[in-house]
């Protein structure tokens, strides 16, 4: 299926998001300016799931306690997840991506992004699925 992976994910009244809030930083001369991000694409969400690693909970079988660690992912299917990254980063246009691809990249942003995000990412990864 093709994708456009240049997207731009909007607020529920259609103003573009950014990639984070604006913050404040010190410029080059010392003074205090709003720094604003670009706006926040398919293509950043795509990689930034295939790329980072969820925290899982976690219980200690012998004390109980509770913890978060990283999500064990063996090294073929870290190479496979780079591989797609990789593949979406270099794309200039629409890309031809698998359908195995697609359901891996849904599952990754159901899983770290809230609603809105989810939300407009699946109607574009698989825009059958908004009818169902």
């Amino acid at each position: 299926m093709k994708i456009d992976f240049n997207y731009k994910f909007t607020d529920p009244d259609g103003t573009p998001m950014p990639e984070r809030p604006p913050e404040m930083v010190k410029n080059d001369k010392g003074e205090m300016e709003e720094k604003k991000y670009p706006t926040f694409t398919l293509r950043k969400a795509c990689i930034n799931v295939l790329l980072g690693s969820r925290l899982v909970e976690t219980t200690c079988p012998k004390c109980k306690y509770q913890f978060d660690k990283p999500e064990e992912i063996d090294g073929e299917e870290k190479l496979k997840r780079y591989q797609i990254a990789m593949k979406i980063q270099n794309s200039k246009g629409l890309l031809d991506i698998g359908t195995k691809d697609i359901e891996l990249l849904k599952t990754r942003i159901a899983l770290l992004y809230p609603t809105i995000t989810s939300g407009q990412a699946w109607t574009i990864l698989d825009p059958h699925s908004e009818k169902k």
